[in-house]
């Protein structure tokens, strides 16, 4: 210890006598160790840690696909959930999962809180406790929904002030009286996908009784997902393997409901792997970004030692020639690089809590588990292990080079003038080609996820988002039929009607239209379902799908879609007129190519218990719509009549030629005329909508790409460091070449030769490298391969050209020597 001591004060009097060295490499190192830790604090907490539930490696998603049509996450039926519990054997508890809208009314106005339907054992499932009160249990369980709801932190902050004694008091949701029995902790987030937010109410329901269907339907598959805990000492393989054998004896029992043409399987995944596997390349790739970004860093810091130590080389060669030991100088001077990291480490990690809000807020806003980001003992070690590595790695191969045993050589080469030794200057080669390689491989990636968004900006969406404004408004569905004023089509029609005439008479409104459903959501909700054809016998092999969406009279001409043939939708295409619908392109070249669609007929589900789904005639074909995504391929869609269908969720479109983010408050003014009850939310612009179904590959680009351009100073400098110094270091030789006759055009092609040989080799090694390692972009790439030619041309060219810049600073500088200064210094 006391030896260690001795070390450390020695190292900071030797770091204290050269600030400007000093503070460099702590910038440097402070940079990369910051951007490592505030990476891998994400990485933990959205990656790492474990759900915050008991025995989380039980918590399973289950879905069933229809693998027929290639169709997943159809849903499941009331019986099925049963039979999932009951008689599987596999499940010790299920739960249904259904986020929905609901109105809360008795406020000011009237709000939209994000609300989670479950089965009465949701909590019990999860193994979770409340803040204050209780939460439901199966004893609350009724046939239709429960009268009890339990709230989240945040809705009993926002709405109640923190009331301790909220439990009791009564709440209407869609107009239903719900009683508050408990608040759950601020840390407790539902593990699943949910429709805006943060789910913020509770409420369970036996899916048997109104709002929903008395006798329940095996093939109405109207519940959306479902969350399940695995029996003990059951692998999710193994619980797989049993629920598909459970599900082909239920395909025997109910071969009408199970046909063997739609392929409908069971599959489960992980809770986490659900909720974060999406995530999990973009959150690898940046790690990985930010780990080049150190390396870049230590290789400089290696180079800037190694060129300081020449200054040290006298000292130690007569330190060694006193007797001190290789090995106790290696010690010593490991002991200035580790006390450079750990200090640059403190510094980042101080930096990062400072700024973690900022920081986290670069990150999209749907990035799960983002809130659970905090810097606890795992990170402060990761910090400290990575403050050390880094120490060790800038300054090992220094403090190998700087303790040669070869004393005489040394004090010879740590004379005045003299210049550092060939060994040394390999080394710093070696270390700059190094350099240039990481560098060159982080450019590429960066290159890659330019290229692909820029692909993605290029894609036609089939509609024309700029100049729109979207606007959600949700109308309550009451859990008793009867008290819903709303219950007949003919009253929402009237209703979006009344709306739509008002919001089309607002002054800078040129067209709009009220939809039911989000018809361009750019989200991951899909609302595909299977459909038949008129005469055409079923395929035994396939069963046809599209996504569904309902459209007003005005949507395409709000959305600027092309109608290719045909009719859009009209007034009159109501409740009382025929049943009718649109296609668009993608279909009707699929089932009807060569002949036109119009007039034929289809239908597919929605109709009542008992009875075959009503024929609709095809009027009109129109132009594709990437509703799904612009980086999803283009599925076939069906369009209904919004005035024929009226849902509850509605979606206002609008076109306007002055800027939409002004109309906000209007719209929900006229649409609060009509039904001061009814909430309006969401109000964004179609621009925003179209930037937000982009914001993971937005994020991967900027950070990758900052980090690149932060990667290729960080070369350059290293490359004009090395070549500085070697031009200051050969002074003595330059002046005698210009001596004997040599041009300064010599001097510089000598030089600048040197210097561009070098980054050949790191460009040979970094394109083996990229090509190695850019192949795990794949996932994030659009339209663009791994090994694309452009990128792999542009991009080398681009690091020449710098690294070229870096080297004729230094050339230039070494053609004016004036050979009589640089032999006198001799």
């Amino acid at each position: 210890m006391s030896s260690f001591l001795s070390d450390l004060r020695y190292a900071y009097r030797m770091l204290a006598k050269t600030p400007g060295f000093t503070i460099v490499a702590v910038l440097t190192l402070a940079l990369g160790i910051g951007a490592n830790v505030a990476t891998f604090s994400v990485i933990h907490a959205v990656l790492l840690n474990p759900l915050p539930f008991p025995q989380p490696q039980q918590l399973v998603r289950v879905f069933d696909d229809l693998r027929g049509s290639n169709v997943p996450d159809v849903g499941l039926s009331v019986p099925e959930l049963a039979d999932y519990q009951d008689r599987s054997g596999v499940f010790s508890d299920i739960s249904v999962i259904w986020p929905i809208d609901a109105n809360v009314t008795g406020g000011d106005r009237p709000e939209r809180v994000e609300t989670l339907a479950t089965s009465p054992n949701y909590f019990t499932l999860l193994g979770v406790n409340p803040e204050l009160g209780r939460t439901y249990t199966k004893q609350d369980a009724l046939p239709g929904f429960s009268e009890v709801v339990v709230i989240s932190d945040g809705l009993w902050r926002r709405m109640f002030g923190a009331d301790p004694h909220i439990l009791g008091r009564n709440i209407r949701l869609d107009n239903d009286l719900y009683t508050i029995i408990g608040v759950l902790s601020p840390n407790f987030r539902h593990p699943g996908r949910t429709l805006q937010t943060d789910v913020e109410a509770f409420i369970a329901a036996g899916y048997a009784a109104n709002p929903f269907p008395p006798q329940p339907i095996r093939a109405a598959r109207f519940l959306p997902g479902a969350i399940a805990r695995l029996k003990p000492a059951l692998t999710i393989p193994q619980a797989q393997a049993q629920l598909e054998a459970f599900d082909a004896s239920l395909s025997r029992q109910f071969p009408t409901d199970y046909p063997p043409a739609a392929g409908w399987v069971p599959r489960l995944a992980s809770v986490q792997e659900d909720l974060v596997g999406k995530v999990r390349t973009e959150l690898l790739v940046l790690f990985g970004a930010v780990g080049f970004v150190l390396l870049i860093g230590c290789v400089n810091l290696a180079n800037l030692l190694l060129s300081r130590s020449a200054s040290r080389q006298r000292e130690i060669a007569i330190r060694l020639a006193l007797g001190a030991g290789r090995g106790r100088l290696i010690r010593q001077l490991l002991t200035e690089s580790l006390l450079l990291s750990t200090v640059s480490g403190a510094a980042a990690l101080i930096t990062v809590l400072l700024f973690k809000h900022s920081l986290l807020a670069l990150a999209p806003t749907d990035l799960p588990r983002v809130s659970e980001v905090n810097f606890g003992g795992g990170v402060l070690v990761f910090a400290f292990l990575i403050s050390i590595l880094t120490g060790v790695l800038f300054g090992l191969a220094p403090a190998l080079q700087a303790a040669s045993p070869n004393q005489v050589a040394n004090l010879r080469e740590g004379s005045r003038g003299s210049g550092s030794s060939r060994r040394q200057a390999r080394i710093s080669r070696i270390l700059v080609a190094s350099e240039v390689a990481l560098s060159l491989v982080l450019l590429v990636g960066a290159g890659l996820l330019l290229r692909s968004f820029w692909e993605l900006l290029q894609t036609n969406p089939g509609f024309n988002p700029h100049h729109v404004l979207t606007t959600h408004v949700w109308i309550p569905v009451p859990n008793d039929p009867t008290t819903d004023p709303y219950r007949q089509p003919e009253k929402r029609a009237a209703f979006f009607r009344e709306v739509e005439r008002r919001i089309s008479a607002l002054p800078g409104v040129e067209v709009a239209s009220v939809n039911t459903g989000d018809a361009v959501s750019l989200g991951t909700q899909r609302n595909s379902f299977p459909f038949e054809i008129e005469g055409r016998a079923a395929d035994s092999q396939r069963v046809p799908t599209a996504n569904f969406a309902s459209a007003g009279p005005n949507f395409f001409r709000v959305m600027e879609v092309p109608v290719i043939s045909g009719r859009v939708f009209t007034e009159s295409d109501d409740t009382k007129a025929q049943l009718v619908l649109l296609i668009d392109d993608t279909l009707a070249r699929r089932y009807w190519a060569g002949e036109d669609p119009l007039g034929k007929r289809m239908r597919f589900g929605g109709a009542p218990p008992g009875q075959a789904p009503p024929w609709r005639t095809i009027i009109g074909v129109v132009g594709n719509i990437k509703s799904d995504g612009l980086d999803v391929p283009t599925a076939p869609h069906i369009f209904t009549p919004s005035y024929q269908n009226p849902g509850y969720a509605l979606t206002i479109y609008l076109r306007t030629g002055m800027s939409p983010g002004t109309l906000g408050d209007v719209i929900r003014r006229e649409v609060q005329a009509v039904d001061p009850d009814v909430p309006v939310f969401a109000i964004r612009t179609m621009d925003e909508v179209v930037a937000r179904s982009m914001a993971e590959r937005r994020f991967a680009l900027e950070i990758v790409g900052v980090f690149a351009v932060v990667a290729l100073l960080l070369a350059a400098l290293g490359i004009y460091g090395v070549m500085a110094y070697s031009v200051s270091q050969r002074t003595h030789e330059i002046g005698i070449r210009v001596a004997l006759g040599a041009q300064p055009r010599d001097i510089l092609r000598m030089t600048v030769g040197e210097g561009m040989l070098l980054v050949i080799f790191g460009l040979v090694a970094g394109l083996i490298g990229a090509a190695m390692l850019t192949r795990f972009l794949q996932s994030m790439l659009y339209n663009v391969k791994p090994f694309d030619p452009i990128t792999y041309a542009a991009i080398p060219v681009l690091l020449a050209f710098v690294a070229l810049i870096a080297c004729l600073v230094p050339a230039q500088r070494a053609t004016q020597v004036d050979p009589l200064v640089a032999l006198r210094e001799e």
